[in-house]
Formats: structure tokens, C-alpha cells, sequence
């Protein structure tokens, strides 16, 4: 499996205290317990402590007689969960094989990030066309029925979003995050995309046209009809990613790249997760 170097130091970076369920599970607070990361003892105060902090392991107390308590770093479970969307409309069989795969290697990176014994990761598969793939199988991935529907898949997506930190993988263009009146404060988008979603760059000068829907065509060996072409494609790319950001989602970009064995930059995909994450 690929790994996200990138990506597994930025989640094990997350500061937990700034929520319960995810992130680093060392708190930077300190106290007197049994369970979290051992950073000393102190002597036993029947002001402050009660009989059942006594720790009966204690070396300080084998060596002077009297009863210690532990002090630890708090540790906190994280929970994970991954939402993968697919939509027929408009998709290809090559990003959804995109998406499999993204959704595979996080949970990978993340299980290494997350060494507690209580974390759990989570995948769930949403919307059209829900045939898992093998690898998605083998890592437990739960598929959600009767999410076809846009707002239902939306609204589907939120509540899984608000427990613990959520990576959402679509293209978000059938998926109305915004309509379901949630803020998604501990939320990865990562927006998978066809080359061509982006910009026809690869085409221009062919002498062929190509036809876009509607009536409408594009002359490729004129420059003219490309350059507005693609900038009509940036700004709807830029719409879908401002409506993201502001319900307080942190986006990724993936790109297809056949030029890749895995059908997209493993390093550029890490780095786009990794810069979202810390940005959290």
C-alpha cells in the first residue's frame, strides 16, 4: 500500500484538547490517574487525592514506604471516519477508482497515526452505484443505501461528519453540504477531479471539436474557444470550493494523472491532504 508520509505527520500533529474525539492523543494537560502516558509520580496527599489514585507499582513507594500516585499525560481515542461519495452522473469509472483507492491508503496512513487501542476508523461508501471494491471490502467499508438522492446524501455525509475528524472524497457536485445547516469544523474535502474537470490544456491544437453539452462546441485548434473553455471551468471549480470553505470544510485537491500508475500524484495527493489537515 502507498504510503502519505505527509499525512501521517500531520495527523499525528492534531492537538486533542481542541476537541474530545480526535487528534493527537496526548493532552497537554497534566493530572493524577491511571490511564494516559506516565510522566512521574507524587507523593500521595489525602487533600488532593483520593486512596484509589494510589499506585501499588510504584517504585518511589517500594523504595521509601510511603504512597505515590501516577501522574500522566491524559490519552484520548480519535475516531475517523471516511465517506466516500460517487455520483453516476457525470462520473467515470477511472476517478471512483480513484476514489477507492484515496479512501484505501488513508485508512492505512491513519491506523498508523492512530496507535490507541480504542481508535476506530470508519468507511462508509454513499450515493450511486455502490459496488465496493475488493480492497474496500477487505478493509471493512460499510456501503449506505438509498443515498442516491443529492440531499440525502448530503444530509447523510453531515451526520457522520460531526463525530471525530471526517475526509469526505467526492468531486462535490451533487453533493449540497451546504443546504443541510451544519458547520464542518473537523472536516477534510478532498475534491477528485478528471484532468479535464480542471482544463483542456492536453487537447488544445487538435484539429477535432469537441462537444460539451447542449449545442455547445469546442473548436480545439482555436485558442480563443479554448482559454474561455477552461476559465468557465475555474470558476466553477472556485464556486464549489468557496461554498465548501465556508461551512468551515478544508480542501484537498486530487487531479487524475494517467500518467500514474495509480491513476493520480501520490505525492501531490499527499501533500494537498496534509496542508488540509493542518489547516484544521
Amino acid at each position: 500500500m502507498p504510503k502519505f508520509i505527509q499525512t501521517e505527520s500531520a495527523l499525528a500533529e492534531l492537538p486533542s484538547n481542541l476537541f474530545d474525539s480526535r487528534g493527537r492523543h496526548n493532552s497537554f494537560d497534566i493530572k493524577t490517574g491511571v490511564s494516559g502516558v506516565k510522566i512521574g509520580e507524587s507523593e500521595y496527599d489525602p487533600t488532593k487525592h483520593t486512596p484509589l489514585d494510589i499506585d501499588p507499582m510504584s517504585t518511589m513507594s517500594m523504595i521509601t514506604g510511603m504512597p505515590y500516585v501516577r501522574q500522566v499525560i491524559p490519552s484520548r481515542p480519535i475516531e475517523a471516519n471516511i465517506i466516500l461519495h460517487n455520483s453516476k452522473e457525470g462520473s467515470r469509472s477511472d476517478i471512483f477508482e480513484i476514489k477507492s483507492k484515496l479512501a484505501s491508503t488513508l485508512i492505512g496512513e491513519i491506523s498508523r497515526a492512530m496507535p490507541a487501542i480504542r481508535d476506530r476508523i470508519n468507511c462508509y461508501v454513499i450515493g450511486d452505484d455502490l459496488e465496493l471494491s475488493q480492497e474496500l471490502l477487505k478493509l471493512g467499508a460499510n456501503s449506505i443505501k438509498d443515498t442516491d438522492n443529492p440531499l440525502i446524501a448530503a444530509t447523510k455525509t453531515a451526520d457522520l461528519c460531526m463525530n471525530g475528524l471526517a475526509f469526505i472524497i467526492s468531486d462535490f457536485e451533487r453533493l449540497p453540504l451546504q443546504d443541510v445547516g451544519h458547520m464542518f469544523l473537523r472536516t477534510v474535502g478532498i475534491k477528485v477531479n478528471h484532468q479535464y474537470d480542471v482544463d483542456i490544456n492536453e487537447l488544445r491544437g487538435r484539429k477535432a471539436v469537441l462537444g460539451v453539452g447542449g449545442s455547445r462546441e469546442i473548436r480545439l485548434w482555436k485558442d480563443r474557444d479554448v482559454d474561455s473553455f477552461n476559465e468557465g471551468l475555474k470558476k466553477h471549480d472556485e464556486v464549489i470550493v468557496d461554498r465548501l470553505k465556508r461551512i468551515g470544510i478544508s480542501v484537498a485537491r486530487v487531479i487524475s494523472d494517467k500518467k500514474e500508475t495509480s491513476g493520480f500524484s501520490l505525492n501531490a495527493a499527499d501533500r494537498q491532504i496534509a496542508d488540509a489537515i493542518n489547516r484544521l
